[in-house]
């Protein structure tokens, strides 16, 4: 339970964050695919939220079945000793008059007979005290068992209104995501235009960044490698799936590869090289692992970029306003490279990682 607890808690904090994201700044664009890319993935992490109070309930809903199985049974035990309880006492009512179990003990026909019986009274005595006690406890086991299962019920009850409420602002976010995808249609001319535009833009923009890649692989190639550039690729391979995020806190809304545009069919996005995350104005982008500063380039489109080499792995980071390093610079991971600018409302960071000359998927080696 604590675990669903805290990733059910996460996933709150990313929805707030995402709502910040989407009205930090009047001046983004709400009907627009990174609005819509927001959006969804709002839908995606408050889907998960359901999921998981699902789960919470169902797991409520099996304790109460057994504390309800294991009431039952302790109530049919409490019968079962009221029952023999009574027996007892009305075994100690027939001879409730000490002389009428004198007068049984002394009638035996030997003394053996008369000290069974003697016992007999004795463990009579004994175990009505014992059955009361019982009785006495297996009650309280009950009344606690009782409390337990309305505070189970409570709990359950939370959980379901909080369901509720979960439920209500997933329709409002499909709502929200399908006004954006009507208002996207209705420009469908204009749009289809813009992404072809967009696609040569970044094809260029990719094929510069695929020439700088190569230019780097050459010259590393050309001079002797050095023991820490293997110990370094070693390290950084090693982190694949716990590099740190290259921006204190971010959602992607650009994915790696070529993929469908969200609303229109037949038409494919730019091909995306890296990823690009969203996050609030004012941000850094952060290395994320020890390196060299091999360049820093302006793109068109792309505005700066900054290149770390860590042995045989580069990561790029553009849209940055500020660049704070210099080329030959060592740095730390986590070490601030330069400020995102924000344009129309968004801020974006471009990043992408790279092992040679084969491009990586960003999103499998960061943590999650």
């Amino acid at each position: 339970m604590s675990e669903l607890n805290n990733r059910r808690q996460k996933a709150e904090e990313e929805i707030a964050y995402i709502n910040r994201l989407l009205t930090a700044n009047q001046n983004r664009q709400q009907n627009s695919v990174a609005s819509l890319s927001l959006t969804r993935e709002k839908i995606n992490q408050r889907r998960g939220v359901i999921a998981d109070i699902d789960k919470q309930i169902h797991i409520i809903e099996r304790e109460l079945k057994s504390k309800n199985k294991h009431v039952d049974d302790l109530q049919a035990h409490l019968e079962v000793l009221k029952k023999s309880y009574k027996n007892l006492l009305y075994q100690a009512y027939k001879y409730r008059d000490s002389r009428s179990w004198l007068m049984f003990v002394m009638s035996s026909s030997d003394f053996g007979m008369a000290y069974r019986r003697w016992q007999y009274f004795k463990r009579l005595s004994e175990h009505i005290n014992e059955l009361a006690e019982n009785i006495n406890e297996t009650s309280k086991k009950i009344n606690v068992e009782i409390a337990s299962l309305t505070e189970k019920q409570q709990e359950l009850a939370g959980f379901r209104s909080q369901r509720q409420v979960e439920m209500t602002s997933l329709r409002k976010e499909e709502t929200d995501a399908q006004s954006v995808i009507r208002s996207l249609s209705g420009q469908e001319r204009d749009l289809r235009r813009k992404v072809e535009q967009q696609r040569q833009v970044i094809n260029g923009i990719n094929r510069q960044i695929e020439r700088i890649i190569a230019e780097e692989t050459r010259k590393r190639d050309t001079r002797s490698p050095l023991p820490v550039d293997h110990a370094l690729s070693a390290q950084f391979q090693n982190n694949r799936g716990n590099l740190p995020w290259p921006v204190r806190r971010g959602v992607v809304v650009g994915k790696f590869g070529e993929h469908d545009h969200p609303v229109f069919k037949n038409v494919k996005l730019p091909m995306n090289n890296g990823i690009d995350i969203s996050t609030e104005a004012g941000s850094m982008a952060l290395a994320v692992f020890d390196g060299t500063v091999t360049r820093i380039v302006n793109i068109p489109g792309m505005g700066n970029c900054v290149m770390l080499q860590h042995g045989e792995f580069y990561t790029l980071y553009c849209k940055l306003n500020n660049v704070f390093v210099k080329p030959g610079d060592k740095v730390e991971r986590g070490k601030n490279l330069g400020a995102i600018f924000t344009e129309d409302g968004n801020t974006v960071l471009h990043f992408e990682l790279w092992k040679g000359m084969q491009k990586q998927n960003p999103e499998l080696w960061l943590a999650r």
